[in-house]
């Protein structure tokens, strides 16, 4: 419990300063990073940390997973034209989506975030194993 405490007060600093949140995905020894976008919603994800989640096809374009509660928006945007790697959150579900693919604009869909190409990688082999998710630096 110390460590979701932890976690949740580093992402609470991060929060009320302008600045980016480094998170980490890993499954097994494979590791990668994914960099939040500084918004309300992408602290309210840092509340939760750590997260363990498993991840779901979802289409062609994304994989989703299903958080433990809803992300608080706050003044967070609220549509998007998702990339290839951006983590985003779907508001009338309140799951996670990460593209795996680009995919056109979109509302109810929350920016959270950029994976690295390891952490997309981690994401798209993932199956149906649960993925390990934890705040690691502020930068």
């Amino acid at each position: 419990m110390k460590l979701k405490a932890s976690a949740a007060a580093i992402g609470l600093m991060a929060c009320g300063v302008l600045s980016a949140q480094t998170i980490e995905v890993q499954l097994g020894e494979k590791a990668g990073t994914i960099e939040l976008n500084v918004n309300d919603a992408a602290c309210s994800l840092l509340e939760q940390m750590p997260l363990r989640l498993k991840f779901e096809d979802f289409g062609s374009a994304e994989r989703i997973a299903y958080l433990p509660q809803k992300l608080k928006l706050g003044s967070s945007p609220t549509s998007c034209a998702p990339s290839e790697g951006d983590l985003t959150y779907y508001i009338p579900w309140g799951n996670l989506a990460v593209f795996v693919k680009g995919w056109r604009p979109s509302n109810d869909l929350v920016p959270l975030g950029k994976l690295s190409d390891q952490a997309l990688e981690i994401i798209k082999s993932s199956s149906n194993r649960t993925i390990e998710i934890r705040a690691v630096r502020s930068k």
